[in-house]
């Protein structure tokens, strides 16, 4: 239903890796988020001062500051549009990431504020009223909450927002915090026992969490995440058809928002192509991929030898590193003539995890592996390189 009303507002047009549907999308929740979270502002303040409880208060200025992020989401999508310029060459995309990262701090300062509130509450403790109207009202901000955290959610996904995706966590995390916050209301009816502040205390530390969860949602992409692993895999399809093009690895994204997103990645082709015959033929699938995804691609191209005598040799080099469960991959395989005496053999050797992990000590142990098994007529030089995408290579 969300993604049919938001295809709706974007009519005629269906291509969510469009930047006008992405404009459109992104204006479109974030003022539906301002209009809704305005509107249980005011009926919670009101509810929270009637009853005289803590614990709706923080879930009022909860909502106060929820609409301030989905203004922070709507001036992120406005200014992230700004064109490249001189001194922002790939553009202001980022900016939507930075905007989501300042509501994630700016949810965990209003979970410090109300910690300090409901503490001061269970010191000083007021009596907290039932209302048979405040209930239901809170009970349908409960319902807004769950529209508002599927809707940002979808159109999240839909657009790839990490904005979005954070205000759907923190809606998410609102829905129980409103649960939590109803309890001392029902609590009253039975006992006159003060559990307002307590509740306070358990809301403002959930409050505090989906801000965290927040942050990393929305700071991966200003760091530097890995290639998205269907888009890859996509790729290593595409590019099946091609046969000229073999073993296609080293997959690098450089993010500048969401509609300009850089990928490279190294293929290998025989050597006895002229440098023009192996451009023609990446220049073509550069502009394909490039058309089909909506992205810039640069691929590099690394020469294989068919030899006989190369293809043996690789061969036993691939049962050499069977027994080590960390290289997962080899590519760049050459070997070169050398005025040394020995040839050149060169490689890389593609590990899934590299933590901990000494480089140069690994490629010593390997070496020596190879003058053993494989063969003592070569100087190796070996690379060890990431596994950027966590799936082997093909």
């Amino acid at each position: 239903m969300i993604e049919n009303l938001i295809y709706f507002i974007n009519r005629p047009n269906k291509n969510a890796r469009d930047a006008l549907f992405r404009k459109k999308t992104g204006y479109f929740v974030s003022i539906t988020g301002i209009v809704f979270n305005i509107i249980l502002s005011v009926a919670k303040v009101l509810i929270g001062l009637f009853v005289h409880s803590i614990a709706i208060m923080a879930d009022a200025v909860n909502n106060i500051f929820d609409t301030i992020s989905s203004v922070v989401t709507l001036l992120g999508f406005k200014l992230s549009e700004k064109p490249a310029d001189k001194d922002h060459p790939y553009g202001h995309g980022r900016i939507e990431y930075i905007s989501g990262l300042l509501i994630s701090i700016i949810v965990i300062i209003i979970g410090l504020q109300f910690i300090k509130s409901s503490v001061l509450r269970i010191l000083n403790p007021d009596i907290v009223k039932f209302d048979h109207l405040s209930f239901f009202i809170m009970i349908l901000s409960i319902l807004v909450k769950v529209f508002i955290t599927i809707l940002n959610k979808k159109a999240g996904d839909m657009i790839d927002s990490k904005a979005m995706k954070a205000t759907s966590i923190d809606s998410l995390g609102d829905v129980f915090t409103t649960m939590v916050v109803i309890v001392p209301m029902i609590s009253s009816l039975f006992t006159k026992v003060q559990i307002d502040g307590y509740f306070g205390v358990i809301v403002s530390l959930m409050i505090i969490k989906n801000g965290i969860e927040m942050i990393k949602e929305t700071i991966g992409p200003i760091l530097g995440e890995e290639p998205d692993k269907e888009l890859v895999e996509m790729i290593h399809k595409d590019l099946d058809a091609e046969p000229l093009i073999k073993n296609v690895h080293d997959f690098h994204a450089h993010n500048y928002g969401p509609d300009n997103v850089y990928i490279s990645f190294d293929v290998e082709m025989p050597a006895h192509l002229t440098i023009e015959e192996a451009h023609n033929v990446i220049d073509t699938w550069e502009r394909i991929l490039e058309e089909k995804y909506n992205i810039t691609i640069i691929i590099h191209v690394d020469p294989y030898l068919e030899e006989d005598n190369c293809n043996e040799i690789y061969k036993k080099i691939e049962e050499a590193v069977k027994s080590d469960g960390s290289v997962v991959a080899l590519h760049d395989f050459r070997i070169v003539s050398s005025k040394s005496g020995k040839d050149l053999l060169l490689l890389d050797l593609v590990l899934n995890d590299m933590q901990g992990k000494d480089k140069e000590a690994l490629a010593d142990e390997m070496k020596k592996r190879f003058e053993k098994e494989v063969s003592k007529d070569f100087d190796y030089r070996l690379r060890i390189v990431p596994n950027f995408t966590n799936i082997g290579d093909e």
